[in-house]
């Protein structure tokens, strides 16, 4: 199987055939880019795909969604709507984290996410009853006369059958919401990240198929068929001796599922080792590398995958903060704005959903870090630092203090201290 749909080129016939070639070499392979095969030997065969998706996904849908209305450009959060109600349960087999999960996970292994929503349809704005989660494997996009927007969006059900959710050409309303990456080459599709890391999975899952194989072989190494005649001097193969013997090699001894199988050998030939022993056949530097290079690509430390000998952050508590400040919240941002675009305008065009950071813990550092850089400011009035945590002015709160004896700024030159020595000074009474 092949990422790129290649055809495998016919052998040239070699007019020479040399007394020894090497056994083991051959054309690398890739994996097509459907999203089944994208999500059985990306998702499903690779580790660190599994654990970077499920991790991205868990952290994406754990993040509460919020209501907010907008008045006069700021936001006011919504304690209860029927919208906050149906994100909380999508519908009647599902609760919002699994959806919101579910959702992640479809997007981050094809790049492309369905959501239907059960009695929407492109013509009205009516609300929907029930939130769904299509597979993607099930769903086909077909093209209209508009290059970004699509005619219909087609899902086939598991008795094969076809049901179509049209797209209004001028709103680009459907009942079917598409969640998709940016991809280049086709604007009605997203590009999925394991297109991106699809080298380093096949080299990865490559290099462990390779590594079982040999233990299961008694770790040979590969080497050099010598071919000698009764003398012990180089010799060459008949034609059809050739052609036998590199069937046989190419049949039965390439590939990770072959590695190290006991070579049988007949008259005149030798076999060489090339000096490998199986700690030099271990792929674990090369695994270890290719296992970063994936995580780069869904931009999560290395830490927080569990591959070692990674030291970009100091510590695991740096590396945490920094992922879900560089890659939770931005990705849990893009799929909310999505939802926005679809879902709130049916319940009214002045409704917003998005994530309150205050209640996020895994922010909790940075926000002490903020509380701590205001409240040591010495420019701001009481009620400007509590804006700038999010909170309600108080009475009096529009003073200076000053940080040295924490009275407002304009009594600070009105008040006159004790001289030293003094009964006040020394907490008495003067007469």
């Amino acid at each position: 199987m092949g990422w790129f749909n290649r055809k495998a080129l016919p052998h040239q016939r070699l007019e020479v055939k040399y007394a020894a070639f090497l056994y083991g070499a051959g054309a690398a392979r890739w994996l097509e880019r459907r999203f089944d095969v994208l999500a059985a030997e990306g998702y499903e065969r690779n580790p660190i795909v599994y654990a970077c998706v499920s991790k991205l996904a868990q952290a994406a849908a754990s993040v509460d969604v919020q209501l907010y209305r907008r008045r006069g450009g700021k936001l006011a959060k919504i304690e209860t709507h029927p919208l906050l109600t149906l994100m909380e349960k999508p519908n009647a087999v599902t609760g919002g984290r699994k959806f919101r999960e579910t959702l992640a996970t479809y997007y981050l292994v094809g790049g492309n996410a369905y959501v239907l929503g059960t009695g929407m349809d492109e013509r009205t704005t009516r609300p929907p009853n029930e939130l769904f989660v299509l597979p993607t494997q099930s769903v086909t996009v077909k093209p209209g006369r508009s290059l970004m927007l699509p005619e219909s969006y087609d899902y086939r059900d598991a008795g094969n059958a076809i049901e179509r959710f049209p797209v209004n050409p001028i709103t680009g309303r459907s009942a079917v919401c598409h969640l998709k990456t940016v991809n280049p080459l086709n604007p009605l599709l997203g590009l999925s990240p394991l297109v991106a890391a699809a080298y380093g999975v096949d080299v990865f899952n490559s290099g462990q198929a390779w590594n079982k194989a040999l233990l299961d072989n008694g770790a040979k190494p590969p080497g050099a068929l010598m071919v000698k005649d009764a003398s012990g001097n180089a010799a060459s193969l008949t034609d059809d001796q050739y052609g036998r013997l590199k069937h046989m090699i190419d049949t039965e001894y390439t590939g990770a599922r072959n590695a190290g199988r006991p070579l049988l050998l007949e008259g005149g030939l030798e076999w060489k080792e090339m000096g490998l022993t199986p700690v030099d056949m271990d792929h674990r530097e090369n695994m270890l590398t290719n296992a970063r290079f994936i995580a780069g690509v869904y931009q999560t430390p290395p830490q927080l995958v569990n591959i070692p000998g990674e030291s970009t952050y100091s510590n695991y508590a740096e590396a945490k903060l920094a992922y879900w400040a560089d890659t939770v919240l931005p990705f849990l941002g893009s799929v909310l704005e999505d939802l926005n675009n679809w879902l709130a305008p049916a319940f009214g065009d002045d409704l917003v959903l998005w994530y309150d950071e205050e209640m996020i813990p895994a922010l909790e550092p940075l926000r002490a870090a903020k509380s701590l850089r205001i409240n040591q400011s010495e420019f701001m009035t009481i009620n400007e630092k509590r804006r700038a945590m999010g909170l309600d002015d108080v009475d009096g709160g529009d003073v200076v203090l000053v940080a040295s004896s924490d009275i407002p700024l304009d009594l600070a030159g009105q008040m006159t201290l004790p001289e030293p020595g003094s009964p006040a000074d020394q907490g008495g009474q003067a007469e």
